[in-house]
């Protein structure tokens, strides 16, 4: 089957999700183009997908922020002609006619790119077309779901029915898409693992560190992790955390989180940027554990990226994150939004390296067993080959 996999971000987890599944797919015999943004961080790497660079990158890696509400309302009008470009040149590329399938991987929670793929299912012969799910809804600055209501909900609630098939990572996902949109026909896949950041797992760590790892949102949960390592820290004098990620000031405190990593000294480091792929598996192999309080969530490419990396995992018991992290095997669940409860968690792996090592070793081999790429493209294809009959 000839296929176009579509990923719109230049960097991040959703191209890495991209680049693996492409690849798995085409090593079933599949050809696949991977249709991504020009200058992405993965172009120089080879595959057995044929990479097809083209596409405007809508957004770019800078730790700059604009100030002021004129500088922030140009940029949003820049990323919104990118944003343009970007869906514009995937219609002309997808729905060319060169293909027996087309799969969606990107962001679609706004106006521009739901318009562009309604009118890519609406182009006469225009092959079946496949969303990759990752999140039902996408969440506002204002902690309010969108996309339902509005002019995108209009548009969304017309266009998911138009897809030939939705694929979902969980049973607690599927679920949330039911209550939130008209019927369509869904399916589940595993995640994937992320053996694209390296052949084996770093060995375990000797400091008592645990890792915050991602972009710095809201609902990472990251001020309830510094309330929980302030109790941890006044009680173990070894604790160390490690804060890694893109921030978004619009949605976390940056200077008021800046200065207490401050008065925590050297038990506390900050790494405010966007962490390029090379670098990863340096910072995962100082973490003993991998922290993931998320107040609301679906699923996470970090926990499989931990996991990956044979780390054990602390993580808020939502969404589909308890079908992932097997309670007392591969980490330990907590309760959301409770932080003596993730403090102890957190402490109880810190305190006894063996656990760690364990958690992590079952970490690794429930992941790559049962959410290996080639377990995601065998399920893939034999869901979507009945979507098609």
């Amino acid at each position: 089957m000839r296929m176009a996999f579509v990923e719109t971000s230049p960097f991040g987890g959703n191209l890495h999700y991209a680049a693996q599944f492409a690849n798995a797919l085409a090593e079933r015999g599949n050809q696949v183009d991977l249709i991504v943004p020009k200058g992405n961080e993965l172009e120089d790497r080879d595959g057995r997908a044929e990479m097809r660079a083209i596409l405007t990158p809508t957004v770019r890696n800078t730790k700059a922020h604009p100030q002021g509400p004129v500088a922030r309302f140009i940029r949003r009008a820049l990323v919104g002609a990118r944003l343009t470009r970007c869906w514009a040149e995937v219609v002309r590329a997808s729905g060319s006619g060169h293909y027996d399938l087309i799969v969606i991987n990107a962001a679609i929670y706004y106006t521009v790119a739901a318009l562009a793929l309604l009118i890519l299912t609406l182009i006469p012969r225009c092959p079946p077309v496949v969303f990759i799910c990752h999140e039902t809804q996408r969440k506002g600055r204002d902690e309010q779901l969108t996309g339902t209501s509005g002019i995108l909900g209009f548009l969304m609630a017309r266009l998911f029915p138009r897809f030939r098939l939705i694929l979902l990572h969980g049973e607690k996902s599927r679920a949330e898409f039911e209550a939130s949109w008209p019927p369509a026909q869904l399916a589940t896949i595993p995640h994937g693992d992320e053996g694209l950041f390296a052949d084996k797992p770093p060995p375990p760590s000797e400091e008592e560190r645990i890792l915050c790892f991602g972009n710095w949102r809201r609902e990472k949960g990251i001020s309830l992790l510094t309330e929980a390592f302030d109790m941890i820290a006044a009680r173990r004098p070894e604790a160390r955390l490690t804060l890694a990620g893109m921030p978004y000031p619009e949605e976390v405190d940056l200077p008021a989180l800046t200065s207490w990593a401050s008065a925590h000294g050297e038990r506390v480091e900050l790494i405010d940027r966007y962490v390029p792929l090379e670098e990863v598996p340096a910072i995962f192999a100082g973490a003993r554990v991998v922290a993931a309080p998320y107040l609301q969530a679906l699923q996470s490419g970090v926990v499989h990226l931990a996991m990956t990396m044979a780390r054990a995992v602390v993580a808020s018991d939502v969404g589909d994150l308890g079908a992932i992290v097997a309670d007392g095997e591969t980490g330990l669940l907590v309760p959301p939004g409770k932080v003596a409860a993730l403090a102890e968690a957190l402490e109880r792996i810190l305190a006894d390296p063996v656990l760690a090592r364990q958690m992590g070793d079952a970490g690794r081999e429930r992941v790559l067993s049962g959410s290996s790429w080639k377990e995601v493209a065998e399920r893939f294809d034999s869901v979507v080959s009945k979507a098609l009959d």
